[in-house]
């Protein structure tokens, strides 16, 4: 390959929608001339990536982290292409790179260079100073070794216009649901929130510049018109961490955002998909966002325990999460939520708050009820509080902690081996419930037709009976938990809970039967594509 077709940059990360950190970066980099391109990369598919990097001889290699979690994962990905001949400068980016640059950098010795923070501006320079090591020290947010020790320069500040940056570029086949192509969106970077367990604060928090950037309303939907134009796109999916409407200026970015639909002549004609915090809910405001084709929201509700609430510095109360399921039921908007059942604040106490929450998620017709442990993430504050305590267990990459109550250890551990599949796995029976439900709601929106109510009627029936099963199996374990003076009681009764999780199981069965043969009548394309294991091509 000669110099001149000789690719610039190869982006490798994560895409199960499409990445809009990398496609932001990739059209920025075009832009300034460079030949990108994107390779998406998962656990278990290496094969295509390591096929690319060798084929297209990239100057530069660029991995998008985006969970922790994977990074050994990343390194033994870079490791095949080392060993593979690849002598590709390679440079990683995302929230654990950009917080735990010194650490990333000694875990991955194929590593050559980190990007903290937002990439556009940080991996230009690099790329003008590649073949010039020396001067990497003046590129303001990269990470990098010299003399076998991790030098780790200033923070970029912050991009503040984000008008400025063009559009982020799109895959060339565009994911649909039943046919209606889908696009995720960003309106905005950073949160204004400092949430105890997630990390989103500092990693746009430890550069200069301010916690939350807006694109113009005009820019968001003018982008939408682009892509309803000239891809087709009906469905638009928000992935900005809050689509904030609690302050003054806040609604008034969503009044006029919602004027730029209008005069984009999108209203009516489109669905989409939101973000927020329980007190951004507004019955007015929720109510224009429906009429211009809002579908859903989905909420970081998190917990229904005051002293979990605490913990996790949400600032908010139980019943504002209860306020604002109430207020889109009320206003026809559907809703779905994050929930964090275990904390490490959790006691006995607030288990049963906490469950007892989701009994009245469930009897308003809440969403598929999916709850999880909260996890220590590299550089918040929840992982800085349990370090103090004594308590964080694990290793830098998949951290843990203990529990106040010993008790707490063996049935927290218990649910997670029992619950996992269910609540977080792809495949798994929440997932599978909501990927079902939002086919629905599209098929309601855009179909208009009698059936698509009786659709709805039928995955209601399933998911109030996944519901009930699962709030049962935790009411039920809890009171036994309950009844154990000490740790070792909890761990000789798991042979009691099995016995009851294994009613839930064929509860679950028995659900994924019934939603086959649902599908099957009113989604067939959606039926054969779970029944393969890959319902978001469907």
């Amino acid at each position: 390959m000669s110099a001149a077709q000789r690719t610039d940059v190869i982006l490798v990360g994560w895409e199960r929608q499409e990445n809009l950190g990398l496609r932001h970066i990739l059209s920025y980099l075009k832009g300034e001339g460079y030949r990108v391109r994107l390779v998406p990369y998962a656990p278990g598919a290496e094969d295509s990536v390591v096929r690319a990097v060798c084929e297209e001889d990239a100057r530069l290699v660029g991995f998008s982290v985006i969970f922790q979690y994977n990074l050994r994962d990343y390194g033994e990905l870079m490791k095949v292409l080392r060993n593979g001949g690849v002598q590709s400068h390679f440079t990683a980016g995302g929230h654990y790179p950009s917080l735990r640059p010194e650490n990333t950098l000694r875990e991955i010795p194929e590593l050559d260079t980190v990007v903290r923070f937002e990439g556009e501006l940080t991996a230009r320079e690099l790329l003008d100073r590649l073949d010039r090591p020396e001067s990497w020290g003046e590129i303001a947010g990269l990470a990098f070794r010299r003399d076998g020790e991790v030098v780790v320069n200033p923070a970029r500040p912050l991009i503040e216009d984000l008008d400025r940056l063009p559009w982020p570029a799109r895959a060339e086949q565009l994911q649909s649901v039943r046919g209606i192509p889908m696009a995720p969106m960003l309106a905005s970077r950073g949160c204004l929130f400092d949430c105890s367990f997630c990390s989103i604060r500092q990693f746009y928090g430890q550069a200069p510049g301010p916690l939350r950037r807006t694109r113009s309303p005009e820019d968001v939907a003018q982008e939408m018109r682009y892509l309803f134009d000239a891809r087709g796109v009906r469905l638009f999916l928000f992935q900005d961490d809050d689509f904030a409407a609690k302050t003054e200026n806040q609604r008034d970015w969503v009044g006029r955002f919602l004027l730029a639909l209008d005069q984009e002549r999108l209203s009516g004609r489109i669905g989409w998909k939101i973000s927020c915090r329980v007190d951004d809910i507004e019955s007015e405001i929720m109510t224009r966002c429906g009429e211009r084709g809002l579908l859903t929201v989905y909420l970081g509700i998190e917990s229904g325990s005051p002293s979990g609430l605490a913990t996790l510095n949400k600032r908010a109360t139980v019943e504002q999460n209860l306020r604002a399921m109430r207020i889109l039921k009320e206003t026809g908007v559907d809703a779905d939520m994050g929930f964090m059942l275990l904390d490490p604040g959790s006691t006995l106490a607030s288990i049963r708050e906490n469950v007892a929450f989701l009994r009245q998620v469930a009897d308003l017709g809440g969403p598929p009820i999916c709850f999880v442990k909260a996890l220590p993430l590299a550089g918040t504050a929840m992982e800085k509080q349990l370090a103090e305590d004594g308590r964080l267990t694990g290793d830098p990459l998949r951290p843990d902690y203990r529990f106040l109550d010993p008790r707490l250890d063996h049935y927290g551990l218990w649910i997670a081996l029992r619950f996992s599949q269910r609540n977080s796995a792809p495949n798994g029976l929440v997932e599978t419930l909501r990927i079902a439900h939002f086919d629905q709601l599209v098929a309601r929106a855009f179909e208009a037709a009698p059936w698509t109510e009786e659709y709805g009627a039928e995955l209601r029936r399933l998911i109030d009976r996944a519901n009930e099963s699962a709030i049962s199996t935790l009411e039920r374990t809890l009171e036994i938990v309950e009844k154990c003076p000490d740790a070792d009681s909890v761990a000789l009764a798991w042979r009691y809970l099995n016995r009851i999780s294994a009613e839930d199981a064929a509860v679950q069965e028995r659900i994924f039967r019934e939603l086959d043969w649902v599908l099957e009548r009113y989604s067939p394309t959606l039926c054969a594509a779970l029944r393969q294991s890959d319902p978001i091509t469907a």
